[in-house]
C-alpha cells in the first residue's frame, strides 16, 4: 500500500512539473537537437558514453524530477532573477540560478576534470546543463524586480484558449507549429553561420543571462492584453516566431559550446 501511495506522489509530481517547465518538453528537446549537431566528435562520444542516451532524451530531466524527494535541491534552478540593472539578482545563491549554476558546473568539470569524478556524477551534471542552458533563454524565464512594472502575467488568447505570457513562452514552439516533428524545427531553426554562432557563445554564462535578460524586455511589447494570436498582423506574429526561433537556436548553440568545452 505504502508502495502505491509513493508511485501516486510521483506521478502526481510528474504531471505538475509538465505544466511548469521552460519550453515545454519540445523546445527542450528543439534545443537539445540542435546542440547534438554541433558537438565535437569527442563530446559527442563522451555524452554518449555517460548518458547512454541522446541529448533531447534528457532534455526535461530537471522538470520531471524537480517536485521529487531526493532531487529537489538539485534541481532548483530554472529562473534567472535579475536586477533593475539586468545583472544577476541571485548571484549569492547560485545553486539556485541557471546561469551561476551552469558557470559552476562547468568550471568543476573542464580541462580533464569530470575524469576524476564518479560516472553517475558526470551524467546529473550533463543532465543538468542540457535543462538549464535552455531554460536561460526562454523568455517567460527572466525574472525581473517588480519595480521595474512589467506586465509579468499579461494574457495572450489562441483561439478559445488563453495563456499568461510565462505559459505561452513555455509552449510557443507547439503553438505556433502544433504539427511539425522535432526535425522540422531544427531544420527551419539550426540556419546560423558558423560566424554567427561563434559570436552568440563569445563570453561567459553571466554576459549570456545579462543579454538576455535586457533583450527579452521587449517582449512585453509583443502583443497587447487578451490579443488573439490568430488575429494578429503577420508582421506581429513573425516577431514572436522570430524570437522563439533564435532563443531556441541560440541555447542549443551554447549548449553545444558548454559541452565541447568540457570534453575538449
Amino acid at each position: 500500500m505504502k508502495n502505491l501511495r509513493n508511485l501516486a506522489i510521483l506521478l502526481l509530481a510528474l504531471v505538475v512539473s509538465q505544466n511548469a517547465m521552460a519550453w515545454g518538453k519540445w523546445g527542450h528537446r528543439i534545443s537539445a537537437y540542435i546542440a547534438e549537431q554541433h558537438l565535437t566528435e569527442k563530446a559527442n562520444a563522451e555524452c554518449r558514453r555517460y548518458l547512454k542516451h541522446s541529448l533531447p532524451y534528457f532534455a526535461s530531466w530537471q522538470d520531471h524530477w524537480r517536485s521529487c524527494e531526493g532531487f529537489k535541491e538539485i534541481c532548483t534552478a530554472h529562473s534567472h532573477y535579475v536586477n533593475e540593472d539586468f545583472t544577476l539578482r541571485g548571484k549569492k545563491s547560485p545553486d539556485r540560478d541557471p546561469v551561476s549554476r551552469i558557470d559552476k558546473i562547468m568550471k568543476e568539470m573542464e580541462k580533464g576534470q569530470y575524469l576524476n569524478m564518479p560516472d553517475s556524477i558526470v551524467a546529473m551534471n550533463l543532465k543538468l546543463l542540457i535543462h538549464m542552458t535552455t531554460d536561460m533563454h526562454c523568455p517567460g524565464h527572466v525574472t525581473y524586480p517588480k519595480e521595474m512594472n512589467f506586465p509579468m502575467k499579461k494574457v495572450i488568447k489562441v483561439g478559445n484558449k488563453k495563456y499568461v505570457r510565462h505559459k505561452f513562452w513555455d509552449g510557443a514552439p507547439m503553438i505556433l507549429h502544433p504539427k511539425w516533428r522535432i526535425e522540422q524545427f531544427a531544420k527551419a531553426y539550426d540556419t546560423y553561420t558558423a560566424k554567427e554562432i561563434k559570436k552568440f557563445c563569445k563570453g561567459d554564462t553571466y554576459k549570456w543571462g545579462y543579454a538576455n535578460a535586457r533583450k527579452m524586455v521587449e517582449t512585453f511589447d509583443y502583443w497587447d492584453e487578451n490579443e488573439d494570436l490568430k488575429k494578429m498582423s503577420k508582421e506581429k506574429r513573425q516577431v514572436i516566431e522570430d524570437m522563439t526561433h533564435k532563443q531556441l537556436a541560440v541555447g542549443g548553440y551554447r549548449l553545444a559550446y558548454i559541452l565541447n568545452r568540457i570534453f575538449k
